[in-house]
This record gives C-alpha cells, structure tokens and sequence, in this order.
C-alpha cells in the first residue's frame, strides 16, 4: 500500500483496515485483529480464530468495498477502547451488480505492546441486533 496510515490511533486503524478491504488486501485486513479477536457475522454467529476470520472476511475483499464513515465515536479506557459507526458501503457485486448499504459498527478495540490497536471485538452488523 502507498499510503501511510497512523494505526496508534483507532481512527487510523479503521482507516487502514477500511483501505485494506477497498483493496483487496485479505492479510492486511487480517494484521487489524488481536489473536483472541471475534468477528461477529450478519446472522449473529460468533467466529473466532484469526483463520476463521480470514475466510469470513474473503468475500468482502473480493468485493473491494468502499466504507465511508457518516458518524463515528470512540472511548479510549487504557488499553481498551470501544468504536461505535454508522458507515455507507459502495461496491460492485461479483455478477457486476452494484451494491449500497448503511450499517453500525460496533467494535472492542486493544492497544498492542507495539501501541497498534487491534480488534478484539468487531460487530460490523451491530444494527442488526439492536433493530432486528
């Protein structure tokens, strides 16, 4: 990747991992989770496991999705933090057909020893279980 991306702040590491998944960058996008992260799938399903994330988040990547920030808030406690999203999804399906969506994120985030932040918990599909 070109650009440099502050991930000592968890504004930069969503930053990187969103410009990892519009480019396809699976192993870039997997180095945004701690060794003990949970993804958190649309239909609620717990995955756990840096490999069982990888291969949840294949299909994203090869949609190369473009994630935009419409509101975002973080509390930082320590070592923790916890990011809350409402995001805009562009991307082209595999079968050409264009796809648009909003969503909230809701997200564990750890600061590493290197002071890299990781996520430890990420809800992408967090609006689905408070309105579903």
């Amino acid at each position: 990747m070109s650009k440099e991306f502050d991930r000592t702040s968890p504004e930069g590491c969503v930053k990187y991992f969103r410009n990892c998944i519009y480019h396809g960058d699976l192993k870039g996008a997997l180095s945004c989770f701690d060794s003990e992260a949970t993804y958190i799938e649309r239909d609620g399903q717990e995955i756990k496991g840096l490999e069982n994330i990888g291969k949840a988040l294949e299909n994203i990547c090869s949609w190369k999705p473009e994630i935009k920030s419409l509101r975002q808030r973080v509390t930082i406690v320590g070592d923790l933090a916890i990011w809350i999203d409402k995001y805009a999804v562009k991307a082209k399906m595999p079968n050409g057909d264009p796809m648009e969506m909003e969503g909230a994120t809701a997200c564990i985030l750890k600061r590493n020893h290197d002071g890299i932040w990781l996520w430890l918990v990420d809800n992408p599909f967090a609006a689905n279980d408070i309105y579903n």
